[in-house]
């Protein structure tokens, strides 16, 4: 999950812009777009929480992340189910 916090540190570094409002629509398509379950990307308040399972492939995580990224106006995104990858270091 290194391309994980790579692409966070991408998001968070993203310049200021005026911002619509995402929805969950959005994120559904940006799931779909990758083929990626749709539980994967909820909007919990204002903050995009992105929950992929710890063994999930490697090709869809970077899709979905890109997705996120390139978006724009998400600047607030948290990640669940990092707790594998840090457990086995």
């Amino acid at each position: 999950m290194t391309l994980s916090l790579a692409l966070a540190m991408q998001v968070a570094a993203q310049p200021a812009q005026p911002r619509r409002e995402v929805k969950q629509a959005d994120l559904n398509a940006m799931a779909d777009a990758c083929h990626a379950p749709r539980k994967w990307l909820y909007l919990k308040g204002r903050e995009v929480v992105f929950a992929a399972s710890p063994d999930a492939d490697y090709d869809t995580v970077a899709c979905v992340l890109g997705k996120v990224s390139a978006a724009g106006s998400i600047t607030n995104v948290s990640f669940i189910g990092n707790e594998q990858a840090s457990k086995e270091k």
